[in-house]
């Protein structure tokens, strides 16, 4: 065990007032503290990455409808990967790898019980928080038991290059389905079909962007996959098939309103006999490690691709680096690289 360490100045990103509409730098504040001694039990871990995601505008809100939400003057929550410079607790030795859900702040101590012990020679440690991470996890799960595609069916990935669906996607190509991705911007159409293999692509912010959809799903979408609810997923609703899926992973577009709204044409799910379900990873905690493995084969072969969007900066980068993200700046998983991470 290693109980030395050096004294060190820890940086602590803080929500200073909770946002309206996008959130930006001035919604927050950096903290500076000298590290104490740890304890009997506790690692400390220095990250390397942060995972930049769009959940986190919806536990700041100023609301308390939602789990683990982040009120002004808390850290702000966020996944790291980093690595053990200390450590009282048998279960982890230095220079260890690993995960840790500590918040937005170069070193987290910890009991361990947050940790998670990761291997880079499996994948890259930045992309443990992506395409290894809560985000591929998601996508393989999601397509792989909630929506089970079949060959010849067609599916609709509302959000198609973001960290889930740019995964979602390809996994459903995989299965044999016709894929129809919604983005915004005519950038991300052309890498969805030339990097990743979508069948179409179709920017949200075009005026037809429906008509373009009714036209590239003439006998309608067997699987809505939605990461971003709001109108896109209302119209979306209108085409779906007969006992068709609508998965609802995310609804970005909603995180910065004051008022959450629901959709209108949920008619048509009667009508078409249509399901319409929610989707949490947690439910297959147990089960991590065989979708971990499926998708290290699949990258290995080529079937399978993990784009990631990488910043470099401090802690006090990654506002912008959230900015950036709700912007829609990103291919894939956003990522803010620490100086540590070299």
């Amino acid at each position: 065990m290693s109980t030395g360490q050096n004294e060190r100045v820890n940086k602590q990103l803080l929500l200073k007032k909770v946002p309206t509409g996008i959130s930006g730098p001035d919604d927050f504040e950096v903290q500076e503290s000298e590290l104490a001694s740890i304890r009997a039990g506790e690692v400390l871990v220095e990250a390397h990455y942060f995972g930049v995601d769009a959940a986190l505008r919806l536990i700041v809100r100023d609301s308390d409808e939602f789990l683990f939400r982040v009120k002004p003057g808390d850290v702000v929550r966020g996944s790291a990967a980093g690595q053990v410079i200390a450590s009282n607790n048998e279960q982890f030795a230095l220079g260890d790898y690993v995960l840790v859900s500590g918040g937005i702040q170069n070193f987290i101590v910890s009991n361990g019980d947050d940790l998670e012990r990761v291997d880079v020679s499996q994948a890259p440690l930045g992309g443990w928080l992506g395409g290894f991470g809560v985000s591929g996890l998601t996508a393989y799960f999601a397509v792989t038991e909630e929506c089970r595609p079949q060959p010849g069916q067609t599916v609709l990935i509302n959000g198609a290059a973001g960290a889930v669906g740019s995964i979602a996607g390809q996994l459903c190509k995989m299965a044999g389905a016709k894929v129809i991705g919604l983005t915004g911007s005519a950038e991300k159409c052309l890498w969805l079909v030339e990097e990743l293999g979508y069948d179409v692509a179709i920017n949200y912010k075009d005026d037809d962007w429906y008509d373009q959809l009714l036209e590239a799903a003439p006998e309608r979408l067997d699987v809505i996959f939605d990461n971003v609810g709001g109108e896109i997923l209302d119209k979306s609703l209108k085409l779906i098939g007969m006992r068709g899926v609508v998965l609802l992973c995310g609804s970005t577009s909603q995180y910065t309103e004051e008022e959450m709204k629901g959709p209108s044409n949920y008619i048509w799910l009667g009508t078409m006999r249509a399901r319409m379900q929610g989707f949490v990873i947690f439910d297959y905690l147990d089960r991590y490690s065989e979708a971990r493995s499926r998708m290290a084969t699949w990258i290995k072969t080529g079937l399978l691709k993990i784009p990631a969007h990488e910043l470099a900066g401090d802690v006090d980068a990654f506002p912008e680096a959230f900015k950036q993200l709700y912007e829609g700046k990103n291919l894939g998983k956003m990522l803010l690289k620490l100086p540590a991470a070299g």
